[in-house]
């Protein structure tokens, strides 16, 4: 196959992700993302989502409330969507030990991040705490669901 060809063919694929794909934001900078985009999706369901691989690839767990321990999703996640309600207790703080130690990043309600794999979401609170400034990519052990993202 042509070079050419190739090219026109990628770029057709890139054409049709583009069209079929979630409107992003920049709301991501607000909650720890060292100045990523996160994506936006469909209407709250209450749940904290997140996959093991990008883009909603591999094993899927959810919670709704808080959890200590992530279980077969513990450090193996590269795709975190806060799809809870707007209101109280809307925001997630996610930590890199069990029965949230450690530091934390957080993601506000709505928010997503789709690939942790690039390294652009960290922990960015609780400086001098284990894994202070790490990714959160593989990184994530349990959960918090708070009022907003803080530094604290």
């Amino acid at each position: 196959m042509s070079v050419k060809r190739v090219l026109t063919l990628a770029a057709s694929a890139a054409a049709a992700v583009v069209l079929v794909s979630p409107v992003t934001s920049a709301s991501a900078l607000e909650s720890g993302s060292q100045g990523t985009k996160s994506v936006q999706l469909a209407s709250a369901d209450g749940y904290l989502h997140v996959f093991t691989q990008p883009y909603g690839g591999g094993r899927e767990c959810k919670w709704q409330g808080n959890s200590n321990d992530w279980g077969s999703c513990r450090n193996l996640t590269s795709d975190v969507w806060n799809n809870g309600y707007a209101g109280g207790l809307d925001a997630v703080d996610l930590y890199t030990a069990p029965n949230a130690g450690g530091a934390h990043a957080c993601i506000s309600q709505g928010d997503r991040w789709i690939d942790t794999t690039h390294g652009d979401y960290r922990f960015t609170y609780g400086a001098g705490l284990e894994q202070f400034g790490a990714s959160v990519n593989n990184n994530i052990s349990s959960h918090r669901w708070v009022d907003y993202c803080s530094q604290g």
